[in-house]
Order: structure tokens, then sequence, then C-alpha cells
């Protein structure tokens, strides 16, 4: 059977830490040792080194449970490109809510993330160490960065000498009625992304499906942010985009399967995705990198018997599809 030409844009695992990652961690721990419980797992790794031409970074992770009483194994740093931190919710009853606590620093704010949410790191803006204080119920934790390859510089390098990474100035905003200057980067909302209604249409049918729209990210959100949204699929059947369509940007879709600790990778229902009209049926977590100009969608969820995490993100200010060329 022949192989579909876009499976190689589908990644379903990680990637294992190098050497160099390994002795940085450590030594971060000699100088901070950590008291943690912490339990999770590495689910999925996308940049340049998993799929060619991609130009996304992004790390998942479920954290399971656990404390953490002292240390860390992050120290302060900064990137030259945007960075978003997310922390999603497994709860379908109180989905805004993550049943835990983590600490994270901005600029020299400390500020203790409790709702499902996206951090928006502006290139340059200092930010970490970020500590999971406490997780009673699974938590959908990543990284993300619009780039081909994660890249930072620490305050204080461990491991050896980073690369020469030129970072873009950045300039603490004012603060807010509350006093705080990086609050605003913390960002807890849904907003609709699709296209507008047309006149005289009619009502979308009732959902079959239950879901919810738990966060979204574009530069209306907050200014020059890029574009990142969220919806949870509980149950039932839906479709996703039901149109083919393309964008002037490269986009990276994420279905992942709901925070089963003995069964953390395989999908619990009948997930596709059209890609190129081609059909790929989705049987693990995945992200599908789909380059600009490519047609895709829609996106079938069938029989969802355990909840699906569905994410879009693309490299572009705001949510558009592609102006379909007029014929001459």
């Amino acid at each position: 059977m022949t192989k579909l030409p876009y499976a190689k844009n589908i990644v379903t695992d990680t990637r294992e830490y190098t050497k160099e990652e390994i002795a940085m961690i450590e030594e971060m721990m000699k100088k901070s040792p950590i008291k943690s419980t912490i339990e999770m797992i590495r689910l999925l790794w996308m940049d340049d080194t998993k799929v060619k031409g991609a130009t996304f970074y992004m790390e998942c992770i479920w954290l399971w449970g656990g404390k953490t009483t002292s240390g860390t194994t992050e120290a302060q740093h900064q990137h030259a490109h945007d960075e978003v931190i997310g922390f999603i919710s497994s709860d379908p009853d109180n989905p805004q809510e993550l049943d835990a606590r983590m600490e994270i620093i901005l600029g020299d704010e400390t500020h203790f993330l409790t709702k499902s949410c996206l951090v928006y790191v502006p290139a340059g803006m200092k930010h970490c160490p970020l500590t999971f204080r406490e997780v009673n119920r699974p938590v959908f934790f990543f990284t993300l960065m619009p780039i081909s390859r994660y890249g930072r510089k620490s305050e204080s390098p461990v491991g050896g000498k980073e690369p020469e990474i030129k970072i873009p100035p950045f300039k603490a905003p004012p603060k807010d009625k509350n006093g705080h200057r990086y609050a605003r980067f913390i960002i807890t909302e849904p907003k609709y992304h699709g296209p507008p209604p047309k006149k005289n249409q009619p009502p979308p049918p009732k959902p079959k499906a239950k879901t919810s729209h738990i966060v979204s990210l574009d530069s209306e959100v907050h200014k020059g942010a890029f574009y990142v949204d969220f919806v949870w699929i509980w149950s039932g059947d839906m479709t996703m985009a039901p149109q083919a369509h393309a964008h002037n940007w490269d986009e990276m879709i994420g279905l992942v399967n709901w925070a089963d600790k003995k069964n953390p990778r395989n999908i619990g229902g009948d997930v596709s995705i059209n890609i190129d009209k081609e059909n790929y049926k989705i049987k693990q977590s995945s992200l599908v990198f789909v380059p600009k100009g490519v047609k895709h969608c829609p996106i079938e969820f069938k029989d969802i018997k355990r909840p699906v995490l569905c994410f879009t993100i693309g490299n572009t200010k705001k949510w558009s599809q592609a102006r379909k060329k007029k014929k001459p």
C-alpha cells in the first residue's frame, strides 16, 4: 500500500533529550536540589528535526499529579522569538479550573496559575523559573514557539556555553490597576476564530457532541501575539471546519487523547483529517504540520468515548483563510 504523502507531517511521539540537555538539567538540579513528587509523561515533540520544513517548536506533556516543595529545574531566560506556555484542565465538569497551582516568574513578578491558560511571552521578556507547586488532577502542559527549533539565552548558563542568540529589547509594560505589569500576559478566555457567518445563513444544526472552547490567543487578544486555540471534544460526533480550505501561513493541528495514565496515547474514538484530498486516520495523540497553501479539513470526530483535546496554531497574527484567486 502506498504511503500517503503527508503522513510524514504527522508526529505521534516525543524526542529524547540530548546528552547536553540532560547534563544541563542535572547541573541545574545540583544548584537548586528539587523535592518533588510530580509524575508526568513527555507525550509529543514538534520541530524541524521531526518534520522537514516545520516552522513550529512544541513539546507536550501530561502532568499526572504530585507536589513540588523546593527547588526547580528551570532558570530565568529569554528568547529571540515569542513563546507560549500553556496549561489545560482535564476536568469535563469544570474545564477552566486546573485543580492545580503553578508558580511562574514573569519579569520580576511571581504569578500563580490555577486556571486553564496561555502565558504569552514576547521575544526578549525574561521569564521563569516555572514550578509545578501542586497538581491534584491531570493537566496538559506545553511550551510552544512559532519557529523551527527551540532556542534560549539564560541568565546563568549551565552545562557549557550557550549558542549566540541575539535577543531583541523588551520594554516592561506599565502597571495595571492592581499594580501588576505582567498579569496581562496570562490569557484565560476563548475567542471565536472562524470565518464570519454569511448573510441570511440558517442557524447551525444542534451539536451531537459535548464540547468546551477553552482558551485562545491572537494579536487582538494581545498585541503582537500569534494564533493559538484550544477546544475539548468530550463525547459524541462532530465535524470541525467542514469546508476544505488553505491558509497563507503554516498551521499545526494537535489531537490529544484525554488524561488516561494507563493509555496516554491511543485516541478513544474515530478521528480523521483530510489533507490535500487524502483522508488520514488519527489513532494516536498527534501533532500535524500543514504547510501554507495546502488544502485541509474537515476534521471528523465520531463515536468519541474518551475526550480528545483539539488545538490549532498558526504563525500568523490572526486566523484567516487564503483568498480564492479570481478567474480571468
